[in-house]
């Protein structure tokens, strides 16, 4: 499963990264990104679970893609559309979810055309998305304004969730299945029972997080991005350490899920940083 990063406007930090339009290679401990995006924004990413080496962003003007792990870009079949959130599940690669400022956009064919889902939602003003790796119908979705809602079917119909996260609205959302975390003022909570319970994690990352990701190949790896770098977790939450480059803010950010140590984040000014061992080094640019 990928857990898409969904960073609010409330971050004073993420709204000032939108307007420096600079590659963010100073202050990163000599680490270069190896792409520099030009968006409006940076919202989402996600890496394609049948192929490592396709990636998709997100911002206000819709979708870009990369064909070879990050390094060039071009733009996606999703134009002029808030691609705030995108989502796919491995046991259902051919369905991705595109969700933002009035958009819930839905593709059958891994991305190739997109539709507009039907819906029974209070509203598409969704900052936050979340879908199940192993039961790709069952979908969480924040609607500003409204709370945290879930899906069995697919995103059709939804229900409020029987307790709301602790500490206000979301910043991101990801699940591994059995465990769905919120990224909160409160800090990084988790519910084991589809929302009926909320606690938070006895250990945080530092800083605060404002996007996650869950690799399907290893549910025990979560990855958290910080307004100063990565945070990484090998136990499920348990303890965390720094693996980002130093100062790099990870705004969008996405973990490929055949490959727990692959890593990508979207930092500010558009800069793209990839780790193929977990945070450990981080890729050059060609």
């Amino acid at each position: 499963m990928l857990a898409l990063v969904v960073v609010l406007g409330l971050v004073g930090w993420w709204a000032l990264a939108s307007l420096r339009g600079n590659d963010s290679a100073g202050g990163t401990g000599g680490v270069r990104p190896i792409a520099t995006l030009q968006a409006p924004d940076i919202h989402s990413l996600l890496v394609d679970p049948q192929n490592p080496d396709r990636v998709l962003f997100g911002s206000h003007a819709g979708i870009q893609e990369s064909r070879d792990g990050g390094f060039a870009w071009q733009e996606g079949t999703l134009r002029n559309a808030d691609a705030m959130s995108m989502s796919v599940s491995p046991n259902d690669a051919d369905t991705l979810y595109a969700t933002g400022h009035d958009v819930f956009q839905v593709s059958r064919d891994g991305g190739e055309t997109w539709q507009p889902l039907r819906h029974d939602l209070p509203g598409t003003d969704i900052h936050a998305f979340a879908q199940d790796p192993t039961e790709p119908r069952r979908l969480y979705a924040l609607v500003v304004g409204a709370g945290v809602f879930g899906s069995t079917d697919g995103g059709a119909t939804w229900t409020s969730l029987p307790m709301q996260p602790p500490g206000g609205s979301p910043l991101a959302l990801a699940t591994d299945g059995a465990a769905l975390y919120a990224a909160t003022e409160a800090g990084l909570v988790v519910s084991r029972d589809g929302g009926a319970g909320w606690s938070q994690l006895s250990a945080q990352p530092d800083g605060g997080v404002v996007s996650l990701a869950i690799p399907a190949a290893d549910p025990k790896v979560i990855y958290a991005g910080t307004p100063s770098g990565l945070a990484k977790s090998a136990d499920g939450g348990g303890s965390w350490t720094m693996v980002g480059p130093r100062g790099a803010p990870a705004i969008a950010l996405a973990a490929a899920p055949s490959d727990p140590n692959r890593v990508l984040f979207v930092s500010e000014g558009g800069a793209v940083y990839r780790s193929d061992d977990g945070g450990a080094t981080w890729r050059s640019p060609r």
